[in-house]
């Protein structure tokens, strides 16, 4: 019997929302109830940046699913849990157990960033990362290294429920490294595409571009709305999350998007009872 045979004997509960299997700065999990009923039904489901996951793992307006990051370690993970997710409970299990310590947590790290591992090694590691990580934020250095300091939590979620819900899936999903553009390069009659790049800051406030190196800049939010328009051109339909930045705006309402607004908890503080409710965007293209 096949690991993905092994796991389908632990189905998830019907008529409820799956979690993410990552700790995902940023995520959408907090906001399904309003994304999901505005993203139009197709023939596939596409993301370009399909970070976390929580959108296309509670999608049931689709077939098929394209998902695409420019973050490789993360396509990896995925990949190895959607062949051999059995492995890589039992790995990331012991990383678990073992080394949640400030030492523990840096030779995993150590291993992670010195390609020591092998693939569903690797992708326990970087589960391991992810879960133990400061806010879970998947930060990398110029060189690509891996390098977000420990979290301090005392006992961090074991997602097994949440991977063994995916695997149940995976034969619906096509994961692929690869930049927005050849991604949405890819769409066309019968599909839609879900963008949830990282957020033009607002105002007076740093951007966060440390998820891969280079980061995401207004180039880039441009470029990422003329992909999108042609995709539309083709017969795809679009939609984009971001923040409500008054530039987003007026760059989707420029590109004919019809744009909704959708409350948002802030995610990223030291101090968890200060977080605020904020606004995002979500624009249209159908």
């Amino acid at each position: 019997m096949s690991s993905r045979e092994d796991l389908k004997s632990r189905p998830p509960g019907p008529n409820r929302i799956i979690n993410s299997v990552l700790k995902w700065a940023g995520g959408k999990q907090r906001q399904l109830q309003q994304i999901l009923p505005l993203i139009p039904e197709g023939l596939r489901l596409i993301e370009p940046f399909v970070g976390g996951g929580s959108v296309f793992t509670n999608s049931d307006k689709h077939g098929s699913f394209l998902l695409a990051d420019v973050n490789p370690d993360l396509i990896a993970m995925y990949q190895m849990l959607s062949v051999v997710p059995d492995i890589v409970i039992r790995r990331a299990r012991r990383y678990f157990e073992n080394n949640n310590t400030p030492s523990g947590y840096s030779n995993v790290r150590k291993e992670f960033n010195l390609q020591m591992l092998n693939g569903p090694e690797r992708a326990a590691a970087f589960l391991f990362l992810n879960r133990h990580s400061y806010n879970g934020l998947m930060r990398y250095n110029l060189s690509g290294g891996f390098n977000t300091s420990f979290g301090h939590y005392k006992a961090p979620y074991f997602p097994e429920d949440e991977i063994i819900a995916f695997a149940q899936n995976a034969h619906n999903f096509v994961f692929m490294h690869s930049d927005f553009r050849k991604t949405i390069s890819l769409a066309g009659e019968g599909d839609v595409v879900y963008c949830d790049p990282p957020y033009e800051p607002l105002p007076g406030q740093p951007m966060f571009g440390e998820y891969t190196p280079g980061g995401f800049n207004w180039q880039d939010q441009t470029d990422l709305v003329n992909a999108c328009t042609t995709a539309h051109r083709r017969g795809a339909k679009i939609v984009i999350s971001n923040s409500c930045a008054p530039a987003i705006d007026e760059l989707y309402r420029h590109a004919g998007f019809t744009i909704h607004h959708i409350p948002r908890r802030q995610s990223i503080s030291c101090n968890g009872g200060s977080r605020e409710t904020t606004t995002d965007i979500l624009g249209v293209l159908q």
